[in-house]
């Protein structure tokens, strides 16, 4: 049962990271047609088929056109053909007496056993060689040859099948080990950026837990007339409670960053940095256009930080994979949820070098749109470009607008200005989609 249920669906497999077999189709038809055209000749001139020459041609290159689309129905059939077209051969007594080792039949085995091999596995593939061998023995041994030639022949001829088939399986094995090989890389790269990615909300709330803390501890001398005693005992257990948070903090941080890797003291970047983002974008060549509400709509850190990761991965991409292309990064508030939107049209030159990008950058933003309970989709649009589109959850969106000032206009679109004074931008980083 094990060798039958692997040699169910057998098919030809992708190229990784692809949909696209490993295998180039033209190829085989080309191979296939050279070989009708020569088989039908040699039938009908050296072995004197007549009218039979181009079916019995068809029978043998049919299985190398096949082969790139049911390997295992390919195999068959020309494991059927051969015995029947050396048959015919002797039933005709014919001259030339078409056999296994010459040529005509032995070119069409080999790409037929490469492409099985390539598609199952050992077990399947070491079946279809024995049957293979087998069914040659069968319509040779009983020919009146010389036991010499015989014995070359055949010998030569096995030894030809066994290499296709070996090739076949190696190159499944490379396949299977590269693999093998990208998963573990992408598990670790997975890893890492969630590490990141916790790294970063810890700074995020720990610099607010310091200022709980400090906040804390300084209430009873800001209050104007003091507080009483039970007042001060409460901020002392709030001081004690955020101290001890943070150094339960600084230990998981000291785990996730490394003995090397020294913490960071400033906050990280948010909403309001995405101007200057945008602009160092912008020198870099690619004109962006940033529309966000007005006023800016109160975030939690988390979200902050979440909506400008994604802006600057999705920034960075463009910068990499669509250099100069026209790109509209777009922020709005409402329906309780934030969504972001970076949409580029398609490049005005050329890319670089046109390989494509590892989609590590893309598994970095999912992962820190999950990790808040949002959606995320990335694709390409109908202009030749990319959008990237997210929404993520906030407890009190809904009211962004009606927090607006009157006369403001409320909820009012507008683009952040080109740069402004400051801390520097990070620049867009990242990995490619």
């Amino acid at each position: 049962m094990g060798v039958l249920s692997d040699a169910y669906g057998v098919r030809v497999p992708t190229a990784p990271g692809t949909d696209q077999p490993m295998l180039r189709r033209w190829m085989f038809a080309v191979a296939a047609g050279a070989l009708l055209v020569y088989n039908a000749l040699f039938f009908a001139i050296s072995a004197g088929f007549g009218v039979l020459a181009v079916p019995a041609s068809a029978l043998l290159a049919g299985p190398v056109l096949w082969a790139c689309y049911r390997p295992l129905l390919a195999w068959a059939v020309m494991t059927a053909a051969v015995p029947l077209v050396t048959g015919l051969g002797l039933a005709l007594d014919s001259e030339i007496v078409p056999q296994p080792w010459l040529f005509d039949e032995t070119a069409a085995q080999l790409p037929v056993l490469y492409v099985l091999a390539l598609s199952s596995t050992w077990r399947v593939t070491a079946i279809a060689f024995a049957v293979t061998v087998v069914s040659g023995l069968a319509v040779t041994v009983p020919q009146d040859m010389a036991p010499d030639r015989l014995a070359r022949s055949l010998l030569a001829w096995v030894l030809a099948l066994l290499l296709a088939v070996v090739l076949g399986h190696a190159r499944r094995l490379r396949r299977q080990a590269t693999l093998r090989i990208a998963e573990e890389y992408g598990r670790v790269r997975l890893l890492e950026e969630r590490a990141r990615i916790a790294r970063e909300l810890h700074d995020v709330v720990a610099h607010h837990m310091s200022v709980i803390a400090v906040q804390a501890a300084s209430a009873p001398y800001r209050i104007e007339g003091g507080v009483s005693e039970a007042a001060a005992r409460e901020f002392a257990a709030i001081n004690a409670a955020a101290r001890e948070s943070l150094r339960d903090m600084r230990h998981l941080l000291g785990a996730l960053r490394g003995s090397d890797d020294e913490p960071r003291t400033e906050p990280q970047p948010g909403l309001g940095d995405l101007g200057r983002l945008a602009e160092s974008v912008r020198r870099a060549g690619v004109p962006v256009e940033l529309t966000v509400p007005e006023p800016a709509p109160s975030l939690s850190p988390v979200d902050s930080v979440t909506v400008y990761r994604i802006v600057q991965e999705a920034l960075s991409n463009v910068v990499r994979h669509a250099p100069g292309a026209r790109t509209t990064v777009s922020v709005h508030a409402g329906d309780g949820a934030v969504t972001v939107t970076v949409r580029n049209e398609r490049p005005a030159r050329p890319v670089g070098n046109g390989q494509p990008g590892t989609g590590l950058g893309l598994v970095g933003m999912r992962e820190r749109v999950a990790a808040i309970g949002g959606e995320l989709t990335a694709e390409a649009n109908d202009s030749g470009g990319f959008t990237v589109h997210a929404r993520l959850p906030a407890e009190d969106g809904g009211d962004w607008a009606a927090r607006a000032p009157a006369e403001d206009g409320g909820d009012r679109a507008a683009r952040a200005p080109a740069g402004d004074g400051g801390r520097s931008p990070e620049p867009p980083k990242g990995d490619d989609e």
